[in-house]
């Protein structure tokens, strides 16, 4: 005997059956939450399987945290597979239950009382897009003094005189996290991978605190754009170097002090550090006291972080270190911050 279903009853089941399939589909395809990581009293960040799209995770709605937290922010990060989350004030060594909507997930999370953050470009580091590096190449040819080669996935510095810049912004991180106290900042080092010395042994490179602002630019020694670094100029055309290629330097003006910037100074005379470099294929960590202080500066006085200028001190051949343009993630220059999570804590003086 047959049984039929008249249109009354169909269609319902027919619009039922498609929302399951959708709604088990869009369920399927939505990135999952990897790990949820507290920056600080007032920030989280979400890291996913996959890429977001910002009218699914911008809504403050769709996320709780339990006991009595409030979500006052979501931002999803340019990487577009992370979402920073700004909340009410956070507890050191509670533990808090974070639950998400779609798909529902659920995860407890801690906040220490010192934390580390890394800052570089691409998608294994804690913040990026506000970093820079390029080479200055110094060459007899004075017609390429003005070219750029910012775009290149090297740095270089060799006993001609060449050498490079690497600059990280922090200020968008921290203002974001509610770190605003240089204090907090307990160490910090910069990483460098080193694809290719030509010596047999060690040479030392030296770190000096950059005291113009400069601009990397965008090309693969070409004629410099407006604004770019090249040879002659900080900003090309508009802020030539007081002593090209960036020598102008004077003693006792070493970057500790606002008035030390934007002046008849290119950097610092004090060396922040003098690190051996021995063989190439891999990493140096680049740290010490002056190094740490200097992050300290930057927290405080962001509009004067211009970086660090890598030189080859002492040496018989060129050292080639891989830039934010390498194609290895692994390989690109990092800034690592070991700091407080909380404010008004006693730690090390700022020098």
């Amino acid at each position: 005997m047959k049984t039929y279903f008249s249109l009354t009853y169909r269609f319902p089941l027919v619009l039922s059956l498609l929302f399951c399939f959708v709604f088990s589909a869009d369920s399927a395809d939505t990135p999952k939450l990897l790990k949820a990581v507290p920056l600080s009293q007032t920030a989280i960040q979400l890291q996913f399987d996959g890429k977001l799209k910002a009218e699914t995770v911008e809504n403050s709605e769709l996320y709780q945290i339990t006991p009595d937290i409030k979500i006052e922010f979501a931002w999803l990060d340019d990487r577009l597979n992370r979402v920073l989350l700004l909340t009410s004030r956070l507890e050191i060594g509670k533990t808090y239950r974070l639950t998400m909507q779609n798909p529902q997930t659920e995860i407890d999370i801690t906040l220490p009382a010192e934390n580390e953050i890394t800052f570089g470009a691409g998608d294994l580091v804690t913040f990026t897009g506000g970093s820079q590096d390029t080479s200055l190449i110094v060459n007899k040819d004075r017609k390429a003094r003005n070219n750029n080669v910012g775009a290149e996935p090297t740095l270089i510095c060799n006993p001609t005189g060449s050498v490079f810049f690497v600059a990280f912004d922090l200020f968008d991180a921290f203002e974001d996290m509610g770190i605003r106290e240089p204090e907090q900042v307990l160490e910090a080092s910069i990483s460098l991978h080193a694809q290719q010395v030509n010596s047999d042994t060690a040479q030392t490179v030296i770190l000096r605190r950059v005291l113009l602002p400069w601009r990397e630019g965008r090309g693969t020694s070409d004629r410099a754009k407006e604004n770019e670094l090249t040879y002659n100029s900080a900003l090309h055309r508009n802020l030539p170097w007081n002593k090209p290629p960036a020598q102008a330097m004077l003693a006792g003006i070493d970057g500790d002090n606002e008035s030390d910037y934007n002046g008849s100074e290119d950097v610092a005379h004090r060396i922040d550090g003098a690190f051996e470099i021995q063989e190439g294929g891999k990493h140096y960590t680049f740290k010490g006291d002056l190094i740490t202080d200097v992050v300290r500066f930057w927290v405080a006085n962001p509009d004067y972080n211009y970086g660090y200028l890598f030189a080859l001190r002492d040496g018989s051949a060129p050292i080639v270190f891989s830039s934010k343009e390498n194609a290895d993630e692994n390989l690109r220059p990092v800034l690592t911050i070991r700091y407080q999570t909380q404010s008004g804590v006693e730690t090390a003086p700022l020098r």
